[in-house]
């Protein structure tokens, strides 16, 4: 894939969350986020709002404060949570909300960027193929969802951490992170009709490609 591509492909995905809040405006209900995330949230929209009203930008520091490596290993769907937060924010923000959903789906388009899968869009006359290179030890584990226009992926890797006792000593541990990455649906690809294999390292998300003159159908979320 080209970077010209990819960033074309990420500059869709960018977009998805202002889509999502145009389409459903109406504030989420509590339980749809969880109380703790809620009541954090909550108090951080304060913050963001203290921001604007002073004209000061809202940086990617901002939105690390609250969605750090805790969320994004603890929720299940981190991109539909993202979408649901966005919504809270323009309900509480109004007008204001203008000035946080550039800086917001830029964020966002960075923080679940698949480009250390090193993405690769391939097409013939009756398929369009996304093939991705698996992080090693995480082939199997590679979980795909086709969600409206983007493709959802996660994977969890082994990790090892060290931790330094009071006597100075230092002992090793291995944990599992999940990680998780999204990209929008190829043009041309059939969201509602593919198939996911893996060999070799290699993951390929194989779409049939869509007839010409019809229109797109979109995988229900």
């Amino acid at each position: 894939m080209t970077h010209r591509t990819l960033a074309a492909l990420l500059a869709v995905f960018a977009a998805v969350p202002v889509l999502a809040q145009e389409q459903a405006p109406s504030q989420p209900d509590s339980e749809q986020l969880g109380q703790d995330l809620l009541k954090n949230v909550d108090g951080w929209i304060g913050n963001i709002a203290s921001k604007l009203d002073s004209d000061k930008p809202v940086t990617a520091e901002d939105f690390d404060s609250i969605f750090g490596p805790s969320f994004f290993s603890g929720s299940q769907d981190p991109i539909g949570d993202l979408e649901k937060v966005q919504q809270r924010v323009n309900a509480r923000l109004g007008d204001k909300g203008k000035k946080f959903n550039e800086p917001y789906g830029k964020w966002m388009g960075k923080k679940l960027s698949p480009s250390d899968l090193n993405p690769e869009v391939v097409s013939d006359d009756e398929h369009v193929t996304v093939n991705l290179d698996a992080p090693k030890d995480a082939e199997d584990s590679m979980k795909v969802n086709i969600a409206g226009k983007l493709i959802k992926m996660s994977y969890t890797r082994r990790e090892t951490r060290q931790e330094t006792a009071a006597d100075g000593s230092v002992s090793s541990s291995s944990f599992a992170r999940t990680q998780r990455r999204a990209m929008a649906v190829p043009r041309g690809a059939n969201p509602a009709t593919y198939r996911v294999s893996a060999a070799n390292g290699r993951v390929s998300i194989i779409f049939d490609r869509l007839k010409k003159g019809a229109k797109r159908p979109e995988a229900s979320k």
